[in-house]
């Protein structure tokens, strides 16, 4: 009898070990969020390249170069931030469209507050927000192209993709910055609601732990970091329109560094 009590609790104790050692086995792999667990993303050995370009104004001549400069810069998408055209025309989209899809780039776009038409927007791009998985990187793609502000349904959405931001690299990028050093053509410039919305949408990304934003409109390239959040305003493709020359923003993605490299067009050349 007490040979099998003892056998009985050596068997308790090495089936205790082990049960230890798989939770802190599952541990390393495993983080418990608001009870559900998800996978702990695997560390970024190479850096993710992508390259975000904004205020296109209809000017595919300087859109074909850039995008050629960032297909042999090595970039794994392109994602557009807004104002591609001047009227948000279905004409005009698609035009813009073709001079994408001609480049061989992966490409993902939101509508900027010249896209006029939404319903249009969407019918040739597909969606006017979305989140995007590049391995652990989550793009948030936001519109927040209309004066008013966003709908519930856009905000409920954006609430929804945020959560996997404590364990994946996030990027929010949207058409119009949600604060500015300088400038007042910001997310509710005109609208007290849409001004509360840009501050509630501040606060949720950095609540969650969004890197940072990445947005247009400005029509020029800065980097700043203001109220708790890192913004890069990523420079216009368009000539015209610019008080700079054409560029556009190159981002190296990593675990713990992101790399912010703007790319300036030159007399005309791309790569």
């Amino acid at each position: 009898m007490r040979n099998w009590k003892r056998a009985w609790l050596v068997t308790t104790l090495i089936v205790f070990s082990a049960g230890i050692a798989w939770m802190f086995e599952g541990n390393q792999k495993q983080v418990n969020i608001g009870g559900v667990v998800l996978p702990k993303p695997t560390i970024i050995e190479n850096k993710l390249k992508i390259a975000v370009m904004a205020d296109i104004h209809n000017d595919e001549e300087e859109l074909r170069i850039m995008l050629k400069k960032a297909k042999g810069n090595g970039v794994e998408m392109v994602v557009l931030a807004g104002d591609l055209t001047n009227n948000g025309k279905t004409s005009e989209l698609i035009k813009i469209k073709e001079v994408l899809d001609e480049s061989g780039v992966k490409y993902a776009a939101v509508p900027g507050n010249h896209e006029y038409y939404i319903d249009e927007f969407v019918k040739i791009f597909g969606k006017n927000y979305q989140s995007i998985r590049l391995g652990e990187v989550k793009l948030i793609l936001v519109d927040n192209s209309y004066w008013k502000g966003l709908d519930e349904v856009h905000k409920k959405w954006l609430e929804g993709e945020v959560g996997e931001c404590r364990v994946l690299i996030c990027v929010a990028v949207m058409h119009k910055p949600l604060n500015n050093l300088f400038s007042s053509h910001v997310m509710g410039e005109n609208n007290d609601k849409a001004t509360a919305e840009a501050l509630w949408m501040r606060e949720l990304l950095i609540t969650f732990g969004v890197r940072q934003i990445e947005a247009g409109h400005l029509h020029y390239a800065s980097s700043y970091e203001l109220e708790g959040i890192r913004t890069d305003i990523v420079g216009a493709v368009s000539r015209e329109r610019n008080n700079q020359s054409p560029r556009y923003t190159e981002l190296m993605i990593g675990r713990d560094l992101i790399e912010r490299v703007v790319v300036e067009e030159t007399d005309g050349i791309g790569n």
